[in-house]
């Protein structure tokens, strides 16, 4: 009996607990004795664990162990105790759970290496089921220890390769407690450990090669542990596997963990290292980073979840793609926080072969403390990338980087310590007056100087950029792009603007005048775009005025309604009093109260002058009766081109007659106006070009409470003063236009030839 294992004992049809078995007492008085197989294995199990062997496990690495591993657990009872397996492969093809009682797996060992050989080995090639779940309070303090895993993946090895989607191979979930995993093998494992709401978890001595996620804490509401972390490509070096781990693969995540502590990790070839994420639980705080290297990752550390806080004391990040001869992981930062809120310290930091930059914070009010940082091959791409990437934030708190020394920067195409065009900031801590290099913070380490970019220096107050200077630009008041003043210098000898104060008293006086050696300097300003040249700041009010027209002028500095201003585009007032220019291309050139509202209208000065909304009219006053424009005195000038002997219009713009374009009155006025006409052959296949005629045609009208109450105030006077013989033919008329309200000036000319008819009208017109 001694020298037999139970599988080779003779079989037994059938057992019952009840079955009476002999019992040798040797001491003190020798006695045999009879107990039942159920009192027996009370006494047994109670000083000892089970074998899974016991309860029909083979461990060939075939049959599928699961239910006697389940049978074995079980049979501990709510006392708990020891599950040994032995140096066996035992295949797992049904759920193992864990939750009356606390439970040690403990396995024989193992030799390191991806496929099942010496020690204990478990295996898995079937998917949709959690092979092993730990949940209650009750299975809390269980332990897995000294044995691998390994996960079957079939897909040929090519750039199409991925995993087989298995789930995750431990869950602990409700525990309220710790579950402790002590020298395991995870070796070609999809999907590793994931933990919820059982905090003290530790994890020691873990290594292996897992393809999706190494290890997943969330509702780690007590501290959990990682010591002597090693995940390398154990189960597959094969260049298509390694580089779907750094597309997809994250080592460690965490959610929701208060004081996670992790020392002596080492991870290859995963796209991050750390990634602090969140769930509905919230997110990591006061985690705790012992000594870390990341190799062969997209990201050592991955901060997305708002608000994440911890510290690193020791990290080395190599960002490049497996096997590829340096070239670098695109997108690769060693260092990423896209969210907003997270602070990390970090004692020594080196990031190797990051593509652009090694450290890039997004979002606002970020805030990470280095005490070393080195940065070896950055800026890869040449493209001027800096070593520190902060994301101008728009909201929050600007991000903020403080180093406690001058960065490290190594690498053939040195980018700048950050970016430009950035409102965050990085400071090299230094004692206050001390400006011995750029990069220093004098007194605080939000005021003082810093370097933005290569080449530049800058000056910041309160944590907001003040001054900027480069080899050609002086920018003050702000960051680039949203500073108050920008100061630019060609390279070689400079005309210049000088600014000029002057003490108090009369003339009290400040301007600026331009100086250089040329003795005639021209003085520019100039708007961006459709912007307009004003000489007070609008504020939609009399004292400033409503907003002016694209690419206006207006000069005018006191009015007294805010719409009197250079409203109409391309508009011009030059000075003045209370001038209103609203057409478009319209010109005051000063004066009062005057309105240029016709398209390419003027005024030359006077008061109280109106051109009435009609086109390239001028008109001046010396003042009003009682409406503007009742007293004034008008120029038009009209043109049009005929073709054959049929009457036509002139107009202002050459079309259509309307109260916009010909010679037009105000209801209730009297309009005298003087005009000659000329015209001149252009072209046509009768008569000779240059044929003319001129007439000279003096007119009385007047326009009662509309339009249709037009009328010529006796007849029109017209004179043809001269013409060629061949224009004998051509004629002018004047009538009062009952439609627009005006004088229709009337031309005919010829059949066959093209005719060009220009009139200009001089007019005084009373209200």
């Amino acid at each position: 009996m001694p020298d037999l294992k139970i599988s080779e004992l003779p079989a037994a049809s059938s057992v019952a607990d009840a079955d009476l078995t002999p019992f040798v007492q040797t001491a003190p008085t020798p006695a045999t004795r009879r107990a039942t197989l159920s009192q027996l294995r009370r006494a047994v199990l109670a000083d000892r664990g089970v074998d899974v062997r016991d309860f029909g496990a083979l461990g060939n690495g075939t049959a599928n162990d699961a239910p006697a591993i389940q049978a074995a657990i079980n049979a501990l009872g709510t006392a708990g105790g020891v599950v040994q397996f032995g140096p066996r492969t035992y295949r797992i093809a049904s759920a193992i759970t864990i939750s009356s009682t606390s439970v040690r797996l403990q396995g024989a060992g193992f030799a390191e290496g991806g496929q099942p050989g010496e020690g204990t080995w478990l295996t898995v090639d079937q998917t949709g089921f959690t092979p092993f779940t730990f949940s209650g309070v009750a299975a809390r303090g269980s332990v897995v220890r000294d044995m691998a895993f390994r996960q079957s993946h079939t897909a040929p090895q090519d750039a199409a390769w991925a995993p087989t989607n298995y789930d995750f191979l431990f869950r602990v979930t409700d525990c309220l407690g710790g579950v402790d995993f002590d020298n395991v093998m995870l070796s070609g494992i999809n999907r590793g450990i994931l933990v919820r709401n059982s905090g003290r978890t530790d994890f020691r001595r873990i290594r292996g090669q897992v393809f999706t996620t190494g290890i997943e804490i969330d509702e780690g509401y007590d501290t959990s542990r990682i010591l002597n972390l090693h995940l390398w490509p154990f189960f597959s070096a094969n260049n298509n596997v390694v580089r779907w781990q750094q597309a997809n693969g994250d080592a460690l995540v965490f959610r929701r963990c208060d004081g996670v502590f992790v020392d002596q990790a080492f991870v290859l070839g995963y796209r991050s290292m750390f990634r602090f994420t969140s769930s509905a639980a919230g997110y990591t705080q006061k985690f705790s980073i012992g000594q870390a290297y990341a190799d062969f990752v997209r990201h050592g550390i991955w901060v997305e979840a708002a608000g994440t806080d911890g510290q690193i004391d020791a990290m080395t990040v190599q960002c490049e793609i497996f096997n590829a001869g340096g070239a670098p992981l695109p997108g690769s930062f060693g260092i990423y926080v896209n969210t907003n809120s997270s602070r990390v310290q970090v004692g020594s930091l080196r990031i190797d072969d990051a593509e652009d930059n090694p450290i890039r914070i997004e979002g606002h009010s970020n805030r990470l403390d280095i005490g070393a940082l080195r940065c070896v091959n950055f800026n890869l791409r040449n493209n001027g990338a800096a070593a520190i990437h902060l994301a101008n934030a728009a909201t929050g708190v600007p991000n903020r980087v403080n180093l406690a020394g001058p960065p490290l920067l190594e690498t053939a195409n040195l980018g700048p310590v950050f970016n430009a065009g950035s409102n965050g900031s990085v400071g090299v801590q230094a004692p206050a007056g001390e400006a011995a290099r750029p990069g220093l913070s004098l007194g605080q380490n939000d005021t003082g100087l810093f370097r933005p970019a290569a080449g530049v220096l800058a000056a910041a107050t309160a944590g907001v950029e003040r001054l900027r200077l480069t080899s050609g630009t002086a920018t003050i008041g702000a960051a680039s792009g949203a500073h108050g003043l920008e100061v630019t210098t060609p390279a070689s000898a400079v005309n210049r603007p000088e600014i000029l104060g002057a003490v108090t008293g009369s003339p009290s006086r400040v301007g600026w005048r331009a100086l250089g050696s040329d003795a005639n300097i021209s003085a520019v300003m100039q708007a961006k775009g459709t912007g307009a040249l004003i000489a007070q700041f609008p504020d939609n009010a009399a004292a400033g005025g409503n907003t002016r027209g694209a690419n206006a002028v207006d000069w005018q500095m006191v009015r007294t309604l805010a719409t009197q201003v250079a409203s109409g585009p391309r508009t011009v007032i030059n000075g003045g009093d209370s001038n209103t220019a609203s057409g478009s291309s319209a010109t005051i050139s000063g004066g009062a109260r005057n309105t240029a509202s016709g398209v390419l209208s003027w005024t030359p000065g006077g008061s109280d002058a109106s051109t009435r909304g009609i086109r390239g009219v001028g008109a001046w006053a010396a003042g009003l009766f009682s409406a503007t424009g009742d007293a004034q005195a008008e120029e038009h000038v009209l043109r049009r081109q005929t073709t054959d002997a049929t009457a036509t219009r002139l107009t202002a713009d050459n079309g259509a007659a309307s109260p916009s374009n010909t010679v037009n009155l105000s209801n209730n006025s009297l309009l005298l106006v003087t005009l000659l006409v000329v015209a001149r052959q252009a072209g046509g296949a009768a008569g000779a070009v240059n044929d003319s005629a001129v007439w000279e045609i003096k007119v009385g009208i007047k326009r009662g409470a509309s339009a249709a109450a037009t009328a010529l105030v006796g007849g029109a006077s017209i004179t043809r003063i001269a013409f060629d013989a061949p224009a004998a033919a051509w004629a002018v008329d004047a009538a009062a236009d009952t439609a627009n309200g005006g004088l229709a000036l009337t031309v005919t000319g010829e059949a066959d030839k093209n005719i060009n008819w220009v009139a200009r009208g001089v007019a005084v017109q009373v209200g």
